[in-house]
């Protein structure tokens, strides 16, 4: 069963964590025993992936409850623009594909990422007047 998270307000440059829970076509917790493959990705407003599973670590927390934590490094994070994204949970099980779960995310830009550009920017420009 595909749920929809709360609407998540974060800033590009920190560490994300994602604490989620999966759930069923019943509304069960999602049993991830037997090693199933979860994917998570992080969309534009144009539907790209701005971050996708190679960017995050991916642990199961409680396999019977149907929890994992993804965890998101600042490194992959500072390189987005503030706007609004989306994520998308899926598993792959048995063959079966299956997107869980969803929601909207809020990015603010990096503010020390912006201080830095800015600053090179000023650099370039002072030297070539």
């Amino acid at each position: 069963m595909t749920t929809t998270h709360d609407t998540v307000n974060w800033t590009a440059g920190d560490d994300w964590q994602i604490d989620a829970t999966l759930y069923d076509e019943n509304d069960q917790p999602f049993d991830l025993g037997g090693a199933p493959v979860i994917k998570w990705a992080l969309m534009d407003n144009a539907n790209r992936r701005a971050l996708d599973e190679g960017d995050v670590i991916i642990t199961i927390t409680d396999a019977a409850a149907g929890k994992c934590m993804i965890s998101i490094p600042a490194e992959k994070t500072k390189m987005l623009a503030g706007g609004r994204y989306n994520d998308v949970i899926r598993i792959i099980y048995g063959g079966i594909a299956s997107t869980l779960s969803y929601g909207l995310i809020y990015v603010v830009a990096d503010p020390w990422q912006l201080a830095e550009v800015g600053a090179q920017q000023a650099a370039r420009l002072y030297r070539a007047a």
